[in-house]
């Protein structure tokens, strides 16, 4: 049994394991990261980013096979305003989540800030609720500040 490993040297066996390590890291990184790769390789070329979406655009006189009914938008376009006011309660509700991992286990009190920071925000539009409301439970899930659902938050912005 001996005999079987003196013939590999170790400048082999460490040259293989890079190797080896290389291509592995290699194809993880071509399977999870594709999209930002293709990104990657369309900013270094100079592509614009919706020039491979032109092929799949209506072109006048061609007909489609199915007719799908044509929806108005009623709701205003979001304004830069709107999207940062959204940002900025996005960016409390996460300090004040991680504000409260830090110290030791008090849900009822991390529940009346964040109450507090919503009363704080109610303007924020009706379309961005839900969005707000999966944010604050996502982010309790993950530090296990607290365990929500979102019909509770979303009873928050009412009080």
């Amino acid at each position: 049994m001996n005999h079987l490993l003196h013939q590999i040297s170790w400048h082999q066996y460490l040259s293989f394991a890079i190797l080896a390590a290389i291509i592995y890291y290699a194809l993880l990184i071509l399977r999870c990261y594709q999209p930002e790769l293709r990104n990657l390789q369309r900013r270094i070329s100079g592509e614009k980013p919706g020039e491979d979406l032109q092929a799949l655009q209506f072109q006048p006189g061609q007909e489609s096979a199915i007719a799908e009914p044509v929806i108005e938008r009623t709701e205003k376009p979001y304004t830069e305003e709107a999207i940062a006011d959204t940002d900025l309660l996005a960016g409390k509700l996460k300090a004040c989540i991680i504000r409260a991992a830090d110290q030791p286990f008090a849900p009822a009190v991390l529940i009346l800030q964040l109450q507090q920071v919503l009363q704080d925000h109610q303007y924020i539009a009706a379309a961005d609720r839900p969005l707000i409301n999966r944010l604050i439970v996502n982010e309790c899930d993950k530090t296990g500040t607290a365990l929500l659902t979102e019909e509770e938050v979303d009873q928050w912005w009412e009080r």
